[in-house]
């Protein structure tokens, strides 16, 4: 994050090995005045550093957007819960009222710098070294995770990607080196799109033909690579390239789970990892309402499951009447937040939507009746079938709504499909007062927090 890039980097840096559950690299250099990575070891670790470099994605699209609810006003006005959580959930103008320090922003900025410290050091290496598949690996890594924390900075803070306006629409800004004196002011959109898609066009290069990892999830693979490019392309409404990667990522891996062998007598039904999972991320703790323990699923989001729906028994349990998130691709070990990693369910979603809009039905149900046979109870699930464009595709994005849930993705989704013209108003009922939430409203760009503005200068979004 730009503002506490104004700390010095022996203490940054400090901070990151010694977060690092795997690195001794202090021990081994415990009175150098700069702790910097000079190895691929080092920087590996560095790169490893979960407490930094896994959660930190957004959550004020949780916060805004309509998966949760308060079933009163009491049950609101009783949680200790921060100014800014209130006011995201009502989509006040003025979100942080006062608040400074937000992780939204900060994380993965700090994260970012990580990226650039790597990407720096690497640059000093020997060309052996660079060449070495250690060293394609680590430079294909660093570049990967920061084309991933841009990517959910713009969706949070920008609007969404419109052609005709990205040029001129304000972006974020693209910290591309670890010099801390190098300031910024907020590229356009286009230019914060143009440089993620380069960041991975580089990593796709230097990742190429890198397996899955049995076990560090949180460390990046071809097929990760590609995963998060057809996330990115959807999210531009560049559906045909949005399916052109989605197809290579399931080509080369396409696992399904079948959610009849997970259990629903617990809130963590998955192991970690497990065979959908491609990538771990997750939001930070910052914020209490995004934890597994307390966020209540809006009771519109159940109503939309059927019966023999399994996802409605593993993605929620029921307490007292009420529905909670439970939590999605991990447990209590990898933290008790939100997943927003990348998973083998959204490829195939991807790629039915994209299909079904290039007008390729057949295959986008394929696609999509691949998935949901193994979301429902053995035997009752009867593949959808339609001739009927608008049908299918209402279909898919139904099916996208109930697979996605509680993953940072809905926010998004409003504000791409919403610029498209599908006319989504949120409403939220609360002490007598209804709140609404328009189509396309400035509303959908989190603004810049009031500290960073007052540190750099750059220019705050329009609420």
């Amino acid at each position: 994050m730009i503002i506490k890039l104004k700390h010095s980097l022996f203490l940054i840096l400090l901070l990151a090995f010694c977060a690092c559950k795997k690195s001794e690299f202090l021990d081994k250099k415990p009175k150098t005045n700069l702790v910097v990575p000079e190895t691929l070891d080092d920087m590996s670790q560095l790169l490893s550093n979960t407490v930094v470099m896994v959660f930190n994605s957004p959550t004020l699209p949780f916060l805004s957007a309509d998966e949760y609810y308060y079933p009163s006003f009491s049950d609101f006005n009783s949680q200790d819960i921060s100014k800014t959580e209130r006011n995201a959930f009502i989509w006040a103008k003025d979100i942080y009222a006062g608040e400074v320090k937000i992780p939204d922003w900060n994380l993965p900025y700090q994260s970012i710098f990580y990226c650039n410290v790597v990407l720096d050091q690497w640059d000093k290496l020997s060309e052996g070294l660079k060449n070495s598949s250690q060293g394609k690996y680590v430079k294909g890594w660093a570049l990967f995770s920061r084309a991933f924390c841009f990517y959910n900075l713009v969706q949070t803070f920008s609007p969404a990607y419109d052609p005709a306006t990205a040029g001129s629409d304000l972006g974020i800004p693209l910290k591309l080196s670890s010099n801390i004196n190098d300031n910024q002011k907020r590229a356009s959109v286009q230019e914060t799109y143009n440089q993620i898609l380069k960041d991975l066009s580089a990593a796709e290069e230097l990742l190429a033909g890198t397996p899955l990892q049995a076990k560090y999830r949180n460390q990046p693979s071809s097929v990760a690579v590609n995963a998060l490019l057809s996330r990115i392309y959807l999210s531009m409404g560049n559906y045909p390239k949005a399916a052109e990667y989605a197809a290579r990522s399931l080509e080369l891996y396409n696992k399904l789970i079948d959610f009849n062998s997970l259990s629903q007598a617990t809130d963590v039904p998955f192991d970690f990892p497990n065979d959908e999972l491609l990538w771990f991320t997750g939001t930070s703790g910052d914020y209490y309402i995004t934890s597994a323990i307390s966020g209540i699923a809006d009771p519109h989001v159940i109503d939309l499951y059927e019966q023999n729906d399994l996802r409605k028994f593993i993605f929620f349990r029921r307490e007292n009447g009420q529905y909670f998130m439970n939590l999605i691709y991990h447990n209590y070990n990898q933290g008790g937040y939100p997943f927003t990693g990348l998973a083998v369910d959204e490829q195939y979603l991807i790629a039915a939507e994209s299909l079904a809009r290039d007008g390729n039905l057949p295959e986008a149900l394929n696609r999509l009746n691949a998935l949901l046979i193994k979301r429902y109870v053995t035997g009752t699930y009867v593949p959808f079938i339609s001739n009927d464009k608008s049908e299918v595709l209402a279909k898919i994005l139904l099916e996208r709504r109930k697979e996605l849930v509680w993953r940072g993705l809905r926010w998004s989704d409003l504000k791409r499909l919403n610029k498209e013209g599908a006319n989504i108003t949120l409403t939220r009922n609360l002490g007598g007062q209804t709140y609404t939430l328009p189509p396309n409203d400035p509303r959908y760009v989190m603004p810049i927090p009031d500290d960073e503005i007052a540190l750099s200068g750059i220019q705050q979004n329009s609420r």
